[in-house]
């Protein structure tokens, strides 16, 4: 679950979108966008990968402080430059729209990992799109799509 999104009192300069992380930062006072809150680093993959970061606030002029959090998000829309969706399988928040009224963006897709020992066997129905790796003495797998919501992954 993530935190809150920062504060704002000004119609101009958004607030950042909280992160896993972290609260997003507090909007308001600078004619720039606030950042987005981190996300969470994870090794589950073997290398350390932020996720889960949030968008950064929309604001009226350009600068850096709209960036989104560390784990994808998506940087806010400055004066009339559309925001950055999430990026995928990160689960990051989009950016929110800048001074000249566009609409946020998207947020990214969220992605599944989990981790069996070698010996385990993971067996998915058609349609999941994964990826599997050996880290260690574990298999790690990542989902990152499914045609349907009704997938299924058994293990044995």
């Amino acid at each position: 679950q993530g935190f809150a999104g920062g504060s704002n009192n000004s119609a101009q300069y958004g607030a950042g979108g909280g992160g896993a992380g972290e609260v997003g930062s507090n909007g308001g006072g600078t004619p720039y966008g606030a950042p987005g809150g981190d996300g969470v680093a994870s090794s589950i993959t073997g290398s350390s990968v932020y996720r889960a970061g949030g968008g950064g606030g929309g604001g009226n002029s350009s600068a850096t402080l709209h960036i989104g959090g560390l784990g994808g998000g998506g940087n806010g829309g400055v004066g009339a430059t559309n925001p950055t969706a999430g990026t995928a399988n990160t689960g990051g928040g989009g950016g929110g729209g800048g001074h000249n009224y566009e609409a946020g963006a998207s947020g990214g897709s969220g992605v599944v990992i989990f981790t069996l020992p070698k010996q385990a066997v993971a067996t998915f129905s058609a349609g999941v799109t994964y990826t599997s790796s050996n880290v260690g003495l574990n298999t790690v797998y990542t989902v990152t799509a499914t045609s349907t919501t009704s997938e299924t992954v058994t293990i044995s």
